[in-house]
């Protein structure tokens, strides 16, 4: 006869020890989760109310404002600059048109009005003692302290000696320039009257013949014989 109670009861498996892997799953998840929550409640606890916003590990330099340039010097007036009496006006004298003209007293009248010297150049083709053409042009400005030219046709020509002898030695000098002389070196002085020259008054020298003066100054009266 079989003994009932012999017989073992089936033999239940044994579960594995230890968390299966879906607790292990779950576990941490909840652990990030706790971690977050965590890190927020830092940076509110911080002042950060925003725990998206990351701050950075290091302060950042605080930068300085920039100096402002030094402000630029106000442009000085440009000064206003009054014409020279001596000046030029932009619209001053101009040669007149003297072509066909005697040079001779067209020259004279030339200096006096211009306060300019004058040169003559002979040998050109026309009447002669005529102008021909000037430099500058007709109608261009005169300068004072210039020069003029004077083209003249024919040969050139011979002049009279004017008076020297007995006059000032500034005078003596005028009269010569005047008469298409040139003045040449003093043997003395070149103020006082003048009382020889190298050429007699009247006679005829070729155009700009050079004259020399002797000029001098009147001597002081000897003191009386005591």
């Amino acid at each position: 006869m079989t003994d009932p109670w012999a017989q073992t009861a089936p033999l239940t498996p044994q579960r594995p020890r230890g968390f299966s892997p879906g607790t292990v799953a779950v576990l941490a998840t909840a652990t990030v989760l706790l971690a977050v929550a965590g890190l927020a409640i830092g940076w509110f606890a911080a002042g950060d109310g925003d725990p998206k916003v990351q701050t950075s590990a290091s302060p950042s330099a605080v930068i300085s404002p920039t100096a402002d340039a030094s402000p630029s010097e106000l442009p000085s007036p440009t000064p206003t600059v009054e014409p020279s009496a001596a000046s030029p006006a932009p619209d001053g004298p101009r040669m007149p048109n003297v072509a066909g003209k005697d040079f001779q007293s067209i020259r004279r009248q030339i200096m006096a009005d211009f306060k300019v010297t004058v040169t003559v150049q002979f040998d050109q083709d026309g009447e002669a003692g005529h102008i021909v053409k000037t430099e500058p042009a007709a109608d261009l400005p005169v300068r004072p302290g210039t020069s003029v030219k004077l083209y003249v046709a024919g040969p050139i020509v011979d002049v009279d000696v004017p008076t020297l002898v007995g006059t000032s030695c500034e005078e003596a000098k005028k009269a010569l320039v005047a008469a298409g002389l040139r003045v040449g070196p003093y043997p003395a002085e070149k103020v006082g009257m003048v009382t020889a020259a190298t050429a007699e008054a009247g006679t005829k020298l070729r155009w700009n013949t050079e004259v020399s003066l002797t000029c001098e100054t009147a001597a002081p009266p000897s003191p009386a014989a005591g």
